[in-house]
């Protein structure tokens, strides 16, 4: 599991190849064992593969234009109804599958949609998604067009971690 931690980076430029059904089936499951708080799984995700819908999203912040060149975008979606712990849960989920994109020899990149009104009411209308449902994040897949370098051991910072009591 290091290893994934260890190469998951920032990806934004892909190349133009498709992701099998196989490898994307793997990454959906990911999701699928994700933990919820009091097991209630306010969320749903939403595979868009088709070209002109990625084109549309990759309109919805300043920060999406990568999302048209994805192969595919996985939309993360919570259910503020089900659950008040629905960020921290769609947040698990969108965790899980980017490490499993890594694992799969893909990249990602969290795109931000949550606190974005104006985003999050184009993103609902491009996939017809209910108004009760709230889009945490864009998660799109795809090869990466150039290697990253990994985290290295200089990315651990022991004073990051306090023992028994913060100070």
């Amino acid at each position: 599991m290091i290893d994934a931690i260890k190469k998951r980076r920032s990806i934004r430029q892909y190349l133009n190849e498709e992701i099998l059904d196989d490898k994307l089936k793997e990454i959906l499951t990911s999701a699928m064992y994700a933990p919820s708080a009091n097991a209630i799984y306010p969320w749903e995700l939403v595979v868009v593969r088709n070209l002109e819908t990625k084109e549309e999203l990759s309109k919805t912040t300043p920060w999406s234009s990568h999302v048209k060149d994805a192969s595919v975008v996985i939309v993360v979606v919570g259910d503020p109804e089900k659950s008040s712990d629905w960020v921290e849960d769609c947040s698990i989920v969108a965790t899980h599958l980017w490490l499993e994109i890594v694992n799969q020899g893909f990249g990602s990149c969290w795109t931000q949609i949550r606190g974005n009104d104006t985003a999050e009411k184009q993103v609902k209308e491009i996939l017809s998604i209910p108004d009760d449902l709230t889009v945490l994040c864009l998660m799109p897949i795809g090869v990466p067009a150039k290697d990253m370098p990994e985290h290295s051991e200089d990315n651990f910072d022991i004073s990051k971690v306090k023992n028994e009591k913060y100070k």
